[in-house]
C-alpha cells in the first residue's frame, strides 16, 4: 500500500492551540503587531470568559510576544531610579521659582533615605523581590557633602552638577546635556538588566519640582493648555489638592513656553529647553529596553512622560510599556493619548489604561514595584491556564479525554 503523501506532511504540523502560538511567536518573519494579536486570540480560548481578566490578559500577550515563547516569565526585576534636581524648584532669592510645595533640599534627603534602606522604594522593593538601583544624575549640592554608599544609591559618572537651571530664564539642559543624559541612562539599564538577569525593568524617578518640568514638557510638546495638564504634585495636603500650588505652576509654565515657543514635535529640543536630567536618562534607560525587547513597568505620571517622549523618539518603544498605576495628575492621561496615537500611526497595538487606581502620587518607583505581582499573574495565565477546551474534555477523575 503506498504511504498518503498528506499524512506526512500532518505530522510535521503542531496541532493544539498553544503548539500552534508558539509556532507564530517563534517565526522572524511575523511582526510584534501579529504575535501579539495570535497571543491574545490564545487567550481567548482558556478557560475564563473572554476578556474578562481585563488588563492582565493585554500585559500576557505583551510579554509572551516580546519574549516570543508561550511561557513568558518575570521571575527577576530590576528597578532604576534616577535622581536630579530642577533649577525652576529652587527658592527664588537662588534664581528659581518656588515650584513646589517642598524645598528642594528634600531630594538629597530622600537619596540619603534609599541609601539606607529606609524610603518607600526601599520598602516596597524588598516587599516584592525586586531589585533596587538609584543613580544620582544631577541633585543640588546639599549643606554637607555626602558619598552615596554604591550599594544602592551611585553617583553618575557624568552628571548635571547641581541640577537643571531655571527655564523660565534660559535653557534647562544644553542639547549635548540631553545627549549625555539618556546615554547615560541607556548604559545604567543595559548594565542593570545584564548584572541580575532581568526580564523586566521599572523605572522611577526623584526630583523636587519634577512634575512641573513633567507638565511643561507634555505642555510645549502637544500643544495642550497648560491648565488642563497642571496637578498639584508632591502635596502637603492628604488629599493631594492645593490649588495655590497648581496656580503657580500654571503661571510659571505659560512664563516658559512664552519664553521658548513651542516644542511641538520636538523631543530633543523640549528636553533641552525645559527637560530635566532624570527624565532625559529615563528616556535613555527605555529606548534600551525596547532595542532589547524588554518589558517596561511604567510608573506614574513623571515616568509616563519620560514614556512619551521615549516614544516620540522611537515608535517601537509602545510595544513594551505596561502602564501600572493611575496618577492623581491629569496630565498623565494626555501623555497616555499621545502614546496611544503613536502606537496607532505605527500599526503597533497601543497599551491598555493604567493597572492601579490608589491614589498613589508618591513616585520613586512606588506605583510599577507595587503592580510587578500583577505582572507575574499575568505571565502565570498564558503559561498554565488550562483552555476551555481542555477543560471541557476532562472526565470525572481529572483526566483529560483523549
Amino acid at each position: 500500500m503506498c504511504p498518503n503523501p498528506s499524512s506526512k506532511e500532518e505530522e510535521g504540523k503542531p496541532t493544539s492551540p498553544s503548539q500552534q502560538l508558539a509556532v507564530t511567536l517563534a517565526d522572524p518573519q511575523q511582526s510584534f503587531a501579529t504575535k501579539y494579536e495570535a497571543a491574545r486570540l490564545y487567550i481567548d480560548s482558556l478557560a475564563k470568559p473572554v476578556g474578562s481578566l481585563g488588563t492582565l490578559e493585554d500585559w500576557g500577550a505583551r510579554m509572551a510576544a516580546l519574549q516570543q515563547t508561550t511561557n513568558p516569565t518575570a521571575d527577576s526585576a530590576a528597578c532604576l531610579i534616577f535622581a536630579a534636581d530642577h533649577g525652576v524648584a529652587k527658592d527664588k532669592s537662588e534664581g528659581g521659582m518656588n515650584c513646589s510645595a517642598y524645598p528642594q533640599a528634600v531630594s538629597r534627603k530622600v537619596l540619603e533615605a534609599l541609601d539606607h534602606g529606609i524610603a518607600g522604594a526601599s520598602v516596597l522593593s524588598k516587599a516584592n523581590n525586586v531589585s533596587l538601583r538609584v543613580i544620582d544624575v544631577g541633585l543640588a549640592d546639599g549643606p554637607v557633602e555626602y558619598e552615596w554608599s554604591g550599594n544602592v544609591v551611585r553617583s553618575a559618572v557624568s552628571k548635571i552638577k547641581g541640577g537643571t537651571a531655571n527655564f523660565c530664564k534660559g535653557n534647562a539642559l544644553t542639547e549635548e546635556e540631553v545627549n549625555m543624559c539618556i546615554d547615560l541612562g541607556r548604559e545604567e539599564a543595559k548594565k542593570m538588566i545584564r548584572e541580575i538577569g532581568a526580564d523586566v525593568i521599572l523605572f522611577g524617578e526623584v526630583g523636587i519640582g519634577n512634575t512641573t518640568t513633567a507638565s511643561a514638557l507634555i505642555a510645549s510638546l502637544t500643544d495642550v493648555p497648560t491648565a488642563d495638564v497642571c496637578g498639584s504634585g508632591a502635596s502637603t495636603t492628604r488629599d493631594g489638592i492645593n490649588d495655590e500650588v497648581v496656580s503657580r505652576k500654571i503661571a510659571i509654565i505659560d512664563e516658559a513656553i512664552k519664553f521658548h515657543g513651542s516644542n511641538f514635535g520636538n523631543p530633543i529640543k523640549a528636553l533641552s529647553t525645559m527637560g530635566g536630567a532624570e527624565i532625559c536618562a529615563m528616556v535613555g534607560g527605555m529606548l534600551e529596553a525596547s532595542d532589547s525587547g524588554m518589558a517596561i513597568l511604567v510608573d506614574g505620571f513623571i515616568v509616563t512622560t519620560a514614556a512619551m517622549i521615549a516614544c516620540m523618539i522611537d515608535p517601537k518603544v509602545t510595544r513594551v510599556l505596561l502602564l501600572s498605576t493611575k496618577s492623581t495628575e491629569k496630565g498623565q492621561m494626555i501623555a497616555i493619548e499621545c502614546i496611544t496615537k503613536v502606537a496607532e500611526a505605527n500599526s503597533i497595538p497601543a497599551p491598555t489604561k493604567p493597572a492601579l487606581d490608589m491614589g498613589l502620587r508618591m513616585g520613586e518607583a512606588s506605583g510599577c514595584i507595587t503592580s510587578y505581582p500583577l505582572l507575574q499573574s499575568a505571565c502565570a495565565i498564558i503559561s498554565n491556564l488550562a483552555t476551555l477546551n481542555d477543560v471541557l474534555a476532562l472526565d470525572m477523575g481529572g483526566n483529560i479525554e483523549n
